[in-house]
This record gives structure tokens, sequence and C-alpha cells, in this order.
């Protein structure tokens, strides 16, 4: 399958901001940038990682939480209109086969016994969360754990609605098991305890916008790999399996991640809302032997090894995602730990102005000193400093 051409980013970009109108709600702001410099893969790698974003993000039913001041129809009605979807279906396949296909290449097959015991013990006897072992020796915390809440933000401020496209058909009683993990998910039809509102609360906790999609233009290049990762899993049909390795594994390792940050919480912010993390940290345990004793070890039984093997597939290739956007996200804030002359948190409004987007590989130096924000950690005085930045760095260009 041929891979997108720049050119084609470039008439998707055109054609997603022509849709978007003036200044839209958040929830229905579906722009992505234009490819840019033909000499920086880094850059084009990110806008193909947006514009596979946008594909799977029109598959949601989204509504803005304040209504719009000339109504929510019309920006409803350009959101979901029949050409913008058509032009995203149309380069979903060949953004799919170019960005996820070569990760799940690496995850190698095993069975599904073996695995899930290895991967218990690996997760039980793993160390300290690197990011948040690093937290608590920075005064700069706050600022750096403002990125982790926006770098997470994309799939986590509408928690579970992509597994929920993975419940849908008839496939049998573990079918039952995956809803009642989701309808937790869910606040069990308790609004207030809907993961994704409690998500929302951290966030407020720090300052920062809780709306989906306010911060879409300091997504990074691994943020973004790691929302695709997940939404090829389930919105691709042929992926049960995998979409099962996804809840497996991601199901047992939450346990530990969540854990650490409602630790570092009630130490360093014990008056924002920790609740999305400590209900992770505690559900997460029944919801993992779920998965295991009743989706996982039925559909072997009746279906065989082969089927195992897809489980364990999409087992690791939920770790190798995770692991490539946990490492980034630490990268990136010891980079900017490192830089000379910054400003911390936020500088304005990141949508309106939209900067152009630069990596560390694109022309830093014919931007002499312009500022450069750099997720939402800060914002770098001298472009020039992103160049010892990881490739995968996003930077917004301020004016």
């Amino acid at each position: 399958m041929n891979a997108v051409t720049p050119n084609a980013l470039a008439v998707l970009a055109d054609a997603l901001g022509g849709r978007t109108g003036e200044a839209p709600p958040a929830v229905y702001d579906s722009r992505i940038d234009a490819p840019g410099e033909a000499a920086d893969p880094a850059l084009s790698a990110f806008v193909k990682h947006q514009a596979l974003m946008r594909c799977y993000q029109a598959r949601y039913v989204l509504l803005p939480s304040v209504a719009p001041a000339g109504g929510v129809l019309g920006p409803m009605q350009r959101h979901y209109d029949a050409g913008r979807l058509q032009a995203l279906d149309a380069v979903r396949p060949a953004l799919e086969a170019e960005l996820i296909a070569p990760l799940v290449g690496e995850a190698p097959a095993a069975t599904a016994t073996d695995y899930i015991e290895a991967m218990l013990a690996g997760i039980r006897g793993g160390g300290d969360n690197p990011f948040t072992v690093w937290l608590a020796t920075t005064e700069h915390r706050d600022d750096h754990y403002r990125n982790f809440l926006v770098q997470s933000s994309p799939d986590l401020l509408a928690e579970a609605s992509a597994s929920a496209l993975g419940v849908v058909g008839e496939f049998g009683e573990p079918q039952s098991a995956l809803f009642r993990i989701l309808i937790d998910e869910f606040g069990y039809g308790s609004y207030p305890k809907k993961h994704s509102i409690l998500y929302r609360a951290a966030m407020r906790g720090f300052g920062l916008d809780d709306e989906y999609n306010a911060y879409w233009p300091l997504f990074d290049t691994e943020a973004l790999r790691l929302h695709n990762v997940i939404h090829w899993l389930f919105q691709n049909p042929r992926n049960l399996f995998k979409q099962i390795g996804f809840l497996l594994y991601a199901e047992a390792a939450y346990q530990r991640s969540t854990q650490a940050h409602y630790r570092h919480l009630t130490r360093f912010n014990p008056t924002v809302d920790a609740r999305y993390f400590g209900e992770h940290a505690h559900i997460d345990l029944h919801h993992s032997r779920m998965v295991i004793d009743e989706v996982v070890a039925p559909l072997v039984a009746k279906f065989g090894e082969a089927v195992g093997a897809e489980v364990i597939v999409g087992a690791e290739l939920t770790r190798i995602a995770f692991a490539r956007a946990g490492d980034h996200l630490l990268a990136v804030s010891l980079a900017f730990e490192e830089a000379r002359e910054v400003t911390w948190g936020v500088e304005g409004d990141v949508r309106n102005p939209l900067g152009r987007p630069v990596t560390p590989r694109s022309d830093l130096a014919a931007l002499a000193s312009a500022k450069v924000q750099v997720g939402a950690i800060g914002v770098l005085h001298d472009a020039r400093e992103l160049a010892r930045f990881p490739t995968a760095t996003i930077g917004r260009v301020l004016a």
C-alpha cells in the first residue's frame, strides 16, 4: 500500500481546516498541521499521526461542555460532514499500514499461559515508576506533571470510548465480562464516577483546561502514537483477540503506574483530586483477574492456542507503545531541565493562533531566537535548543 504523500497531507490539512470553521469549540477542532519541510521526516510522521488521530476521533459522539454562542448544530454538522469523514476514511488504511503495522511486527508471539505468568511477575517485580521517581527530585515537578496530564489526555478524557467499540456484536460469554469492565470505566452509570470525569478533576487541579482536545496542538508524536495504537486495535474488528491482549496488559500494568501517580499527588499535591489514580490502583486488580479468567482462558480453551498467540501479540504491542510513550515523556522533561533560558508553563491560547510545529530535525537555525512552546512544560527562548531534544519532540513556534 502506498504511503500518504506530503501533498496528500497538505490537501487533507486544508480540507479539515476549511470544514472546521472559525474559532470552533475544542471538541470540534479537527485541524491538522501542514506537513511542512520535506527534509524533516520527524515532522511528516507527526502530521501523519495527527491525521490518523482525526480518523479515529471521527467515530466519537462529541458535544462541548458549554453551549457555543452561535449554537451547537452548525459546528456539530460541520464536524460530522460526510465530505470530511470520507476524506479521512480515504487515507486511514495507508496511515495504519505505515504507522502501526511495523509496531505489530515487533510484538513476539508466545503461548498465553506462559506469557501471562511471566508478564504478571515482571509487573509485580518491576522497579518504581521512573517518571514519578524523577519528579520528586525537581522543583519544577508541577510543570512536568501538567505535561504528563496533557500528553495522556487524548485517551483519558474519553476513557474507554475506544474499547467500547470492541464489545459491539455477539461473541459469547467473554463479551459480558468485557462489558462489565467497560461499565466500571463509565462509572457504572454514575456520571461523577466516570473515569474521564475523574481525570478532568485532576487536570483542573493543575489549572488546566479539561475540555476534550483543548490542548491538541501540544500533543507530541509519541502521545499520538499511543493513542493511535489503541484505536487501531479497537476500531478494527479483525483485531478482537489483540484487543483482549491490550486489556490483559493494560489492566495489569495500570495497577502499578496509577498507584505511583496516586502516591506522588498525595505527597506533593494533596489538594488535587487524585481519585482517578486511586480508583484505578484499586479496581484494576479485579479487572486484570477478570480478563485472565473470564476472557482469555475460555477463548483459548474454545478456539485454541492460535487465539492465545494473537492475545499475546496485542499485549506486547501495548507494552511497547506504553514503554515508548513513557520513555519519551521522561526524556523530554530531562532535556527541558537542561535548557538555558526558559519560561515555565503554557504561553497563550495554544489553538488561536496556532503556531507552526517544529522538531529537533527542523531547520532551527533559520528561526534564530524565536520562542518555542514544548508541550505543556514551558517555552524555550531560543528555538535552536530544541535540537537537543528527542526526535519525536514537537515544539510550537510562538509569534
